[in-house]
């Protein structure tokens, strides 16, 4: 059961989205408070972190080390600690799983049956410690979970539909969550109602850069919105216009990811992923993550596969309908390797912060570790 909140509540705040006067991006950039991320990705209260060393012929050695069958159906949230030490996987047997990375070896098993849990993801840099949303289909509760002593911390209610994402800030005690019910909330851990609501068109989403400085928001329309952290309540600072890089019927971004460097934003529709200029919303590349059939099937079965950069933001990788992994150059989608192996669609693909490791998900829990040193 949740613990009563010992601190002040602080009042919700609502922001407008679209034709704000905050600022421009010149003037946001320029402020330390929103410098573009270090490739260490380190905030200023957070400790550095460690980067592995990629390369083509590294990635090309890829090879399953290990198998995991512990969810019995689909994986739908994967997270890893800062320093790479640890994973957590979230399914629809309601089942949460801790791995630790060092052995590849699972650690903990919880089980959440009165809510289920449909995303995951660590605070802090805390194995005990994470946020998660809820599949019950009649509850739409937030949870901030103790692994340690299988317990909630607290209960966050206000979504009213299924969560869409959840993104804690690298170390402030506050996250992000995104819904069916057109809204992206801010919450604050020490408090059960929301600090800031953000009012969308259609199913929203919403992440924070690696620095913590900057979050990103996608309200049901082809467009990405800016804010600063700190200074949220004025409103965007910029907003980015997918639509002419995008195509078919639904071109809302499903996901959304900042680039560890700082200078990238990895957007997934229902049918494209492209990466896009942090600073100016410029198109650099689209991936081919599947043929015009692919697409428009796999996007009638469910969700995309969620992407994401490799620690040094040199390679970007996603799930491919059908089953394979793809590994591609982040600033020109050449494919540099394709890892096989699964026979569904990959609904989740994750380097490893700190080792060269890769974890994909499908109906296996597949870690890839190189074959050999590459010459």
């Amino acid at each position: 059961e949740a613990q009563p909140s010992s601190s002040r509540q602080r009042k919700c705040t609502t922001v407008a989205v679209g034709g704000m006067a905050a600022g421009n991006l010149a003037m946001a950039l320029a402020s330390p408070k929103a410098a573009p991320a270090s490739v260490s990705g380190a905030g200023a209260n957070e400790p550095p972190r460690p980067i592995v060393k990629l390369s083509d012929g590294l990635v090309q050695n890829l090879a399953v080390g290990k198998v995991y069958r512990d969810h019995k159906g689909s994986v739908s949230g994967m997270d890893f600690t800062y320093d790479g030490l640890h994973l957590v996987t979230c399914g629809e047997d309601k089942n949460v799983y801790v791995y630790g990375c060092g052995k590849a070896a699972r650690g903990r098993h919880l089980r959440c049956e009165k809510y289920g849990v449909s995303l995951i993801r660590f605070l802090h840099n805390d194995r005990d410690c994470a946020v998660a949303a809820s599949r019950n289909e009649t509850d739409y509760v937030l949870k901030y979970w103790d692994f340690a002593e299988n317990k909630y911390l607290r209960l966050f209610r206000s979504h009213t539909a299924k969560t869409t994402s959840v993104s804690p800030h690298p170390y402030e005690d506050i996250f992000l969550s995104g819904s069916e019910d057109r809204t992206v909330l801010l919450w604050d851990l020490k408090q059960d109602r929301p600090v800031a609501k953000i009012n969308g068109q259609g199913p929203s989403i919403a992440s924070f850069d690696q620095q913590g400085l900057v979050f990103a928001v996608s309200v049901g329309q082809p467009k990405l919105h800016l804010y600063d952290t700190r200074n949220y309540a004025k409103g965007e600072f910029i907003c980015f216009d997918m639509a002419p890089h995008l195509r078919g019927g639904d071109r809302r971004a499903h996901h959304v990811t900042f680039s560890p460097c700082g200078k990238y934003l990895l957007a997934r529709t229902a049918s494209q992923l492209i990466l896009l200029d942090a600073f100016d919303g410029e198109l650099i590349c689209e991936y081919p993550v599947a043929g015009q059939a692919a697409a428009s099937s796999d996007a009638a079965a469910g969700p995309p596969p969620v992407p994401s950069f490799s620690p040094d933001s040199q390679y970007v990788l996603s799930g491919i309908p059908g089953g394979d992994v793809h590994v591609w150059a982040t600033t020109n989608a050449r494919l540099v390797h394709r890892l096989e192996g699964h026979t569904v669609t990959p609904q989740r693909a994750a380097f490893n912060p700190a080792h060269a490791l890769v974890v994909t998900a499908a109906e296996t829990l597949a870690w890839w570790i190189p074959e050999s040193t590459p010459a």
